[in-house]
């Protein structure tokens, strides 16, 4: 299929930009991007602290860019290296999260200490995500607009709440939004329900809370950062190996959260069912478990995923938790062009699949969300490519 013409900066509107991958073969090694996970949870502490922080990080995809954006809006100051925080301002306009679910969840809990409203808003896959647990247990003022989207969202505190429980079945985030905003409150028991889902990822939260001074969750602290090297993204070596890549930087054991391992339980690592389901199929198939969750992300990624190896003529089954994978498979090139859903796993995974075969895919920046320089790095190791336009 040739549906592509080269790229123009005068493409009409009614044109979709794609990415035209032709079949490549991939040798070398990738430099993985820092760890989403720890850069927003340490930009949410440092912002509690009114002493300057050090957070260094080899590059800032948008995910994390858009936190950065946010707390500026709020007097949080910071100059590309150097954070300095201290109590919140109002904003003047809305905070828009863009494609961060995690941006959003840590800054509407960060939003419900303040004495003002605030709006936040998000791009079109934010909005069909669910809050509402988290915005029923904050229990401060809250108004939305109706219909399916979500969002934006218009709070207001301040939060006065003596305790919390907080369902963890479907998301973590809940519960560590809720552990980071404590020093902004007078305290609060903080208790849970439900089975934990991604439980290395509250783990965390709690454990970098603990470094910056934290005693007891829900229990407010000063918060003292030290600075931090943030380490790379664990998660993302799933699409190194994918592509059959070595990782020039691979993550401490200890740094490692949602990492691709022999178990397909993913119950604490639902961001690897796109590039693992990928893998099994390619390779000696299996059965992917414990990813009911993996529903509530930028999209059903249960669903989407089977969608995207479909597309790729590869066949998958669904579970109520996860997918049955048969090995063996090679991808053909689709018919197509490849839907992403307005999710960055989907597009990444789309990439590494189109080499096999070739493919045109949609959202071609879609990626810069958690990796900025993927699309170079792997050019550097064969991915032959072009931006092009589509016209319907």
């Amino acid at each position: 299929m040739d549906l592509a013409k080269v790229w123009k900066p005068d493409a009409g509107v009614n044109k979709i930009e794609v990415l035209q991958v032709k079949p490549s073969a991939l040798k070398g090694s990738v430099i993985l991007p820092p760890s989403k996970s720890h850069a927003m949870r340490w930009l949410v502490l440092a912002s509690m602290d009114k002493s300057p922080t050090k957070i260094v990080m080899n590059e800032i995809g948008e995910d994390v860019d858009s936190m950065i954006r946010c707390l500026q809006q709020m007097a949080v100051k910071w100059d590309g290296q150097i954070i300095t925080g201290g109590t919140l301002s109002r904003p003047i306009s809305v905070l828009n999260c863009a494609n961060s679910g995690t941006a959003f969840r840590f800054l509407l809990a960060q939003s419900a200490t303040c004495n003002f409203p605030i709006m936040l808003d998000g791009d079109a896959s934010l909005r069909a995500r669910d809050s509402s647990l988290l915005i029923e247990a904050l229990g401060v003022e809250c108004s939305k607009g109706f219909g399916k989207e979500n969002l934006p969202v218009l709070i207001k505190g301040p939060f006065v709440k003596e305790s919390i429980e907080v369902d963890v079945s479907k998301s973590s985030q809940f519960h560590s939004a809720l552990m980071l905003m404590a020093p902004r409150t007078k305290g609060f028991d903080l208790s849970t329900k439900g089975e934990a889902v991604s439980r290395s990822h509250s783990g965390l939260t709690w454990e970098l809370c603990r470094l910056t001074g934290a005693k007891t969750p829900g229990q407010p602290w000063e918060v003292i950062c030290p600075d931090v090297i943030i380490p790379p993204d664990a998660s993302m070596m799933a699409f190194a190996k994918l592509a059959g890549l070595f990782c020039e930087n691979p993550p401490d054991e200890s740094d490692s959260i949602g990492h691709l391992s022999e178990s397909l339980d993913l119950i604490d690592s639902n961001d690897l069912i796109t590039p693992l389901a990928a893998f099994l199929a390619l390779n000696q198939g299996g059965t992917i478990t414990g990813a009911a969750h993996a529903a509530h992300k930028e999209s059903n990624r249960i669903l989407r995923t089977k969608g995207l190896l479909e597309q790729f003529s590869i066949k998958s089954q669904t579970t109520k938790d996860g997918l049955v994978i048969e090995g063996g498979q090679t991808p053909k090139t689709p018919d197509q062009i490849v839907r992403c859903y307005g999710d960055h796993r989907i597009q990444m995974t789309a990439i590494i699949l189109a080499t096999h075969c070739g493919a045109i895919i949609e959202s071609p920046q879609l990626h810069k969300v958690a990796w900025p320089s993927y699309l170079e790095q792997l050019s550097k190791c064969g991915l032959q490519f072009k931006k092009a336009i589509f016209q319907p």
